[in-house]
């Protein structure tokens, strides 16, 4: 016991995995050194306020469904900082535009875009998904998953169904939630994502996305702009080497360290992988994702909160976010705010170019749907991440089990945790680094 109450421990990473692995290593008595190479913590769950806009990098809402991360929101005492939205969604399809209601499975029935064939398909679906119950638990698989996750998504509903259900049903699900396409990932991840279309509600953080990370921040030693060139184990049970690169190089010593960056990575930082973990590392496949943030000189009221665009008619933009109905202090009186986020494709094709382009491309088809938008752009910001969004191809699931296993009999005293060991969720995410800090102060107690 008392080795472990000394133990020095790094954290890799300060996303919601990182924060969440050093705030559990808090709870266990433990004094955690967490390490980020960026200038903010939080990944992909920040934001930042410009000119009075509150602009969300890249997640935007907070489902309900998320109920560890709401229970520590509960322990921090910030539960009245979650704000309920509206939970309006449209697809632009075909020049019109077709609401349906967020999480609420029977919409279908009403929804214009369907056919009363697709309709009737869409219901054989949902009951299908229902009727699999643990096997869709994509954090758990087992061999009826792996069975369901051998054809994509789009083969599945083109043999099955018809190219409705795929362009006008899986497109907007996989462009949106999974940042990717339905050519690209599972069946079993498209039925998974059906089954939890149960009713539920989207909320908000009142002071943004990285509300959250910054307070376990403040409750934790995190150390930007400090990025990890590589770690050095032991064959013994020494200690662990740490160098950390930026402006104040150093080489550090800790009794335990939490890998907490994209899995992909791992095997450039990490000395002495096996040939076997080193490459199921990196045959987890990310999306690219480009957000763009615009703060607009005119206010959208007669909008939809997410709006999903069809690929039919769209190549640029995947969905669009339009933050009034987050909560009107997002922005200024009399002011409008859009979160556009990029489909895969456009992402990977304008990674790298500048932010006049990106932007110029973007209200180009913002413009189609609202007109003269482009007039009254103030200014925009242009995120990037090259790891947006963990994909889920035909045998990922299999893959990213079997290095979950490896992982845990090579390593005793270094843990792993992130999206990149399941799928691109924030609670799983959360919930990979309780689990890795608990490894850690299981194997050190």
């Amino acid at each position: 016991m008392r080795k472990h109450l000394n133990a020095r421990v790094a954290v890799i990473g300060a996303g919601i995995a990182g924060l969440s692995a050093g705030y559990q290593l808090k709870k266990s008595g433990l004094s955690p050194v967490i390490y980020e190479a960026e200038s903010f913590v939080g990944g992909r769950m920040s934001s930042e306020t410009v000119d009075g806009f509150l602009l969300e990098k890249a997640a935007y809402t907070f489902p309900e469904f998320h109920k560890n991360i709401s229970k520590l929101l509960d322990t921090l005492g910030m539960s009245k900082t979650l704000i309920p939205t509206s939970g309006t969604s449209s697809t632009f399809a075909k020049g019109s535009e077709y609401q349906i209601k967020i999480g609420s499975p029977t919409d279908f029935l009403r929804y214009k875009l369907l056919s009363l064939k697709n309709k009737k398909d869409m219901i054989q679906i949902f009951l299908y998904a229902q009727s699999l119950g643990a096997a869709l638990d994509l954090a758990n698989p087992n061999g009826t998953t792996f069975e369901l996750e051998r054809e994509t998504a789009a083969d599945y509903i083109l043999r099955a169904y018809d190219s409705q259900i795929l362009e006008y049903v899986a497109w907007p699900i996989f462009c949106e939630i999974f940042l990717g396409r339905p050519e690209d990932n599972s069946k079993a991840s498209f039925l998974a994502t059906l089954k939890n279309l149960t009713r539920f509600k989207i909320f908000s953080f009142n002071r943004g996305m990285g509300l959250l990370p910054e307070r376990l921040k403040n409750e934790l030693d995190v150390r930007l702009n400090s990025p990890v060139e590589k770690i050095l184990p032991t064959l013994d049970d020494g200690p662990v080497t740490v160098e950390v690169g930026g402006k104040n190089p150093r080489s550090m010593k800790f009794d335990a360290v939490i890998i907490a960056v994209p899995i992909p990575l791992v095997p450039d930082i990490l000395d002495g992988m096996s040939s076997t973990s080193a490459k199921l590392c990196r045959s987890v496949t990310y999306s690219h994702s480009l957000v763009v943030a615009l703060a607009m000189d005119k206010p959208f009221p007669e909008t939809t909160m997410i709006n999903n665009l069809c690929r039919d008619t769209f190549h640029v933009l995947g969905t669009l976010v339009f933050d009034h109905h987050k909560g009107a202090d997002r922005m200024p009186r009399d002011k409008g705010l859009i979160t556009a986020i990029l489909t895969d494709k456009a992402s990977r094709r304008l990674f790298d170019a500048s932010v006049e382009q990106v932007t110029r491309e973007v209200l180009q088809e913002v413009d189609s749907l609202f007109p003269h938008s482009s007039d009254k752009l103030l200014f925009s910001r242009v995120y990037r991440w090259r790891y947006g969004g963990v994909q889920l191809p035909p045998g990922a699931l299999r893959m990213h089990y079997d290095l979950r296993a490896t992982l845990i009999r090579e390593y005793d005293r270094i843990a792993f945790a992130g999206d990149g060991l399941y799928k691109a969720s924030l609670e799983l995410s959360f919930n990979s680094g309780i689990d890795a800090a608990n490894h850690i102060t299981a194997n050190m107690g």
